[in-house]
């Protein structure tokens, strides 16, 4: 196969002069065993959740998003991705103002395809483009400052620092690079030369999911998931990996055979007849509760579980016995000790017109009804923060 003719300039020698393997640490796994999580007919949020925080978003037009993809809460703003809808990346200030667009949408030199990925440090926000292989810098204010083309295709990013990135490829376009094209993750300067790769994974050998959850910063920590594993490993700044969590799903985990690409059809008719768990990787990890997601039979299955108490719950069923009006859905991040999520107010409108005042009420509360007035069928989304209970 050919390189892709973006990469048609560049020199492998220069990028890959040194290629070392990521080392692996040992150290204590958190291993959560699934069987061993109740299973409930129904999960009631109250018994995890303290409360709920809800923020709703700024209504004017430039402000408004189709999905989140990623979410990054800093002190005095929030930004926001929407890869595919709006193709944007939007920032809002705490209260849920609309400040500005980081970048918009377009061919010129300080616009983008394709908000792939972005990160935020203290004076920038750097934005990855796929569609150009590019990194684009802004200020924090979304003014353009430059650009440069990467030397390889990526579809998420971690900055360290300047001088240390690491890439997450599963299955990218990168055949012109021996030493990474069947790598998943691999680490580099800022001039993009290769130090150290991990996580081999053969190329076009197995199915590949793109999953938000497959490579990402939760709490100032740096997780990698490969997909259908129960494997969850941290990355440190020095390239390290450690296995940090093993989700065990016993005789329920996906044989392997069954990923491999020549063996789809098995899959797919495994995913809808097998008693097998099938987990592409939907987790997240606030400072003590891990939160993911598996399927079977075509049900999801949602799960909590207590790392300190070492003790878990999971459902298909779950209610929102807080403020029943936000569904315990569209989970994209944590902050501290809560889940972050979105809900689209035209849902709850919805939802409200099946209803009479009065057993509306009944249904989901008189808090939750009261809040529920504010919204309209045409607004921005509402951000929503989960706080977790300190039990």
């Amino acid at each position: 196969m050919k390189p892709l003719s973006i990469f048609s300039d560049v020199v492998p020698e220069k990028i890959e002069r040194d290629v070392r393997d990521m080392p692996v640490k040992g150290s204590a796994v958190d291993t959560i065993v699934v069987a061993d999580c109740d299973l409930k007919e129904r999960l009631h949020v109250s018994s995890w959740v303290d409360s709920i925080t809800y923020l709703s978003l700024d209504n004017r037009e430039e402000a408004l998003l189709g999905a989140i993809n990623k979410v990054v809460c800093r002190k005095d703003a929030i930004y926001l991705l929407d890869r595919y809808k709006s193709k944007s990346i939007k920032k809002f200030s705490m209260g849920g103002k609309f400040l500005t667009n980081i970048g918009t949408f377009g061919e010129a030199p300080e616009e983008y395809a394709e908000p792939t990925d972005f990160v935020v440090t203290d004076s920038l926000v750097i934005v990855y483009d796929q569609f150009t292989s590019r990194f684009i810098y802004y200020t924090l204010n979304g003014k353009y400052l430059r650009s440069c083309r990467l030397p390889f295709l990526c579809l998420r990013f971690h900055r360290f620092s300047e001088d240390n990135f690491v890439f997450c490829t599963l299955d990218a376009d990168n055949q012109h690079l021996a030493s990474i094209e069947d790598y998943s993750i691999f680490r580099t300067d800022s001039l993009f030369v290769i130090k150290e790769r991990g996580f081999y994974r053969e190329r076009g050998k197995y199915s590949s999911i793109i999953s938000d959850y497959n490579f990402s910063e939760l709490n100032g920590r740096l997780y990698y998931h490969s997909p259908y594993s129960g494997r969850i490993y941290e990355i440190d700044d020095d390239g390290t990996c450690r296995l940090a969590f093993f989700l065990d799903f016993g005789d329920r985990q996906v044989p392997e055979n069954l990923l491999l690409d020549k063996n789809w059809n098995e899959y797919k008719q495994a995913s809808s007849s097998s008693g097998y768990y099938f987990f592409p990787g939907k987790y997240l990890l606030t400072d003590d509760v891990v939160y993911f997601a598996y399927a079977n039979h075509h049900k999801e299955y949602q799960c909590l579980y207590s790392l300190r108490r070492k003790e878990g719950i999971r459902s298909s069923v779950v209610r929102n016995d807080v403020l029943s009006i936000f569904p315990f859905s569209n989970l994209v991040g944590v902050e501290g000790h809560a889940l972050i999520g979105y809900v689209y107010p035209n849902d709850i409108v919805v939802a409200r017109e099946h209803y009479d005042a009065v057993q509306w009420t009944e249904w989901v509360g008189e808090k939750a009804a009261d809040i529920a007035k504010q919204f309209n069928e045409e607004d921005n989304m509402v951000l929503l923060w989960f706080h977790m209970k300190e039990k």
